[in-house]
């Protein structure tokens, strides 16, 4: 073999050589690329998906959130509510108390007295004032429907009639009086203050 022909040959091998590195090294470059292409529209994808799953959750998180502030709304509306109604009724009390007077208590014995009839007997506040007392005890005297008056330490004001062989007794007293006033207007009451809080 010649020597040029040998130059040849390495010239050729060569250049096969840098051929074939050319193509490999391309191939490598072309998967590179490709694999890279393919990470970004997998993470793409996935980006994608991970903002809806946080547009969910922050969702569903404004929503239980909107629950709660509707929940605690009603709460406070119902225990303004029911404060209102407890202060109303505070009132009513100290204005049934403040209506309670002597004439108004003698009064209300004797008128109750006359409506039950024969057979009662009556307790009068222990703390009732002495010229009360006697002036009831004076007017019922004449009255055959008492068989007896004492004077209850229990009582504050007030007094209790019984019908003791019926087996049934009244307490009059401002503490019953507020309650029986208060069942009747609680609950028109508390439809005001509905009707108020919705208008």
């Amino acid at each position: 073999m010649s020597e040029k022909s040998l130059d040849e040959l390495i010239t050729t091998l060569k250049s096969e050589a840098i051929e074939a590195a050319d193509k490999e090294a391309n191939q490598i470059l072309e998967n590179a690329q490709n694999q890279a292409q393919r990470i970004i529209t997998e993470a793409e994808a996935k980006k994608v998906e991970l903002l809806k799953q946080a547009q969910k959750e922050a969702q569903a998180t404004l929503n239980k959130g909107d629950a709660a502030l509707k929940q605690a709304a009603r709460d406070l509306k119902v225990s303004v509510r029911n404060d209102l109604l407890r202060l109303l009724k505070v009132v009513l009390q100290q204005e049934v108390e403040s209506s309670f007077t002597p004439e108004l208590i003698e009064n209300a014995v004797l008128k109750v007295i006359e409506n039950v009839g024969s057979g009662s007997a009556l307790q009068l506040a222990e703390s009732m004032e002495t010229k009360l007392a006697e002036n009831i005890c004076k007017r019922l005297q004449s009255n055959s429907n008492i068989s007896e008056i004492t004077k209850d330490s229990n009582l504050l004001i007030g007094f209790v009639v019984t019908k003791t062989k019926e087996g049934w007794s009244y307490e009059i007293t401002p503490e019953e009086v507020t309650e029986l006033l208060n069942k009747h207007l609680g609950p028109r009451w508390a439809l005001m203050l509905k009707n108020t809080s919705e208008g």
